[in-house]
């Protein structure tokens, strides 16, 4: 009898909706520094699979995977010892533990198979694939603690199940950002440590030595991938983080545990953590970019943290995107329903070719549609003053308007700051 790899068909079976929130072909959208299509090729080819057409999967047995779904060569793996162990009936994969729990939250309530074996006979079809029943699988997940903010949320510490067994969909703006921010420390760990005993030892030795030290946190920092044609200043601080081709890092800009597409730039002085940026991404000068997505071809001049900005959109000099509200826990929008958002914690979607202009805030939860520029209200932008003006003023209609004290008694606190 042939190993169940060797009898495998594998192939895509597509999104039973559009993409949320997010803009061009799903196989587009970035993961890991990559393409999500080339992404799940990888997993597949990594466990001597390939993926063909839905047409040519035939009737034998099949490995299906959802066109939206990120998944690693550790979840591919897993899923053919699952099929060796039990290959009799048609089943789905979901994790156990946390993973499980944090995956079914990131699918809005909605139980639809994700990763998919078909056992021998019948087609391939939607209905069979939408029957599979779900089946819980071994996550083999590690629970890490970041610590938050004390007083702006429920918990003083928030704990993140990780695993390399991941299989999230990422058709939704959200799950576009948490897969890749669950994916990231998993990935880069095992990416920049090796994939043996030899490598791991190797790599470790010339970390320590770089470092000086033999504390892990300056250790690890040392972990790092730089692809070829990269410009990389020397006094830019690039640590843990994988860097593709043609990459350009400024003066003084930092990065950490990040990964950078090909062609993706930090200009000097920016501040750029827990991203991952899309193939020519650019962070510009002085901005700050943590815990977000920036696709292709986009680029951030403000303040952003827990967000995706589209192909090809910007987030302008001065501009905020908002990661928590202070009165409640921030909600999203999923196909016309109010949902929370997963784990109390999101920013903002900004849609492909959209524009947040200078000083624009934006709160949490929200998302732009694709082509839309948002700017501030000019009204009160300062357009003229007289030379001899004294004292406290506000803008209005483009002009200086002096405040009285009996004016100053009737106007809001945070109308009177200058």
């Amino acid at each position: 009898m042939l190993p169940v790899s060797d009898a495998l068909r594998c192939a895509r079976f597509p999104c039973p909706r559009p993409l949320d929130g997010l803009d061009g072909p799903v196989a587009d959208l970035p993961w890991m520094g990559l393409p999500l299509g080339e992404r799940q090729d990888r997993a597949f080819v990594e466990n001597g699979l390939e993926l063909v057409s839905l047409e040519d999967v035939g009737t034998g047995p099949r490995l299906l995977v959802r066109a939206d779904v990120a998944l690693t060569p550790a979840a591919v793996k897993a899923m053919v010892e699952a099929i060796g162990a039990s290959g009799d009936h048609d089943f789905a994969w979901v994790a156990d533990g946390r993973v499980g729990n944090l995956a079914r939250e990131l699918a809005f309530g909605r139980d639809e198979p994700l990763l998919v074996y078909l056992c021998p006979g019948g087609a391939a079809d939607a209905a069979r694939i939408a029957a599979a029943p779900l089946e819980e699988q071994p996550a083999q997940e590690r629970l890490v603690e970041f610590p938050l903010a004390p007083g702006q949320f429920s918990a003083d510490v928030l704990e993140l199940p990780l695993t390399e067994r991941m299989v999230l969909p990422v058709g939704h703006w959200v799950q576009l950002l948490w897969a890749n921010l669950l994916g990231i420390g998993p990935w880069l760990y095992r990416t920049l440590g090796g994939n043996n005993v030899v490598s791991l030892a190797w790599r470790l030795f010339w970390a320590v030595l770089r470092a000086r030290s033999l504390q892990p946190m300056r250790v690890a920092a040392q972990y790092v991938r730089v692809g070829k044609g990269c410009r990389i200043h020397p006094s830019a601080v690039v640590e843990a983080s994988w860097i593709g081709d043609d990459v350009e890092i400024g003066p003084n800009a930092v990065v950490r545990g990040c990964v950078l597409a090909d062609g993706a730039s930090v200009e000097p002085l920016a501040l750029v953590e827990g991203c991952v940026l899309g193939r020519g991404a650019r962070v510009q000068r002085l901005a700050l970019a943590k815990f977000s997505v920036l696709c292709d071809r986009s680029m951030v001049g403000g303040d952003v943290q827990l967000a995706v900005v589209g192909t090809s959109a910007a987030v302008k000099r001065g501009a905020q995107l908002f990661d928590q509200a202070f009165d409640q826990k921030p909600k999203i929008r999923v196909e016309g329903r109010i949902c929370p958002a997963p784990m109390g914690l999101v920013g903002v979607g900004v849609g492909a070719r959209s524009l947040v202009g200078a000083g624009v805030r934006v709160a949490p939860g929200r998302a732009l549609p694709p082509d839309v520029q948002v700017v501030i209200d000019t009204s009160n932008v300062l357009r003229s003053f007289d030379d001899g003006a004294r004292g406290l003023h506000e803008v209005r209609g483009g002009r200086l308007h002096p405040l009285d004290d009996a004016s100053r008694g009737t106007r809001r606190p945070d109308a009177q700051l200058g």
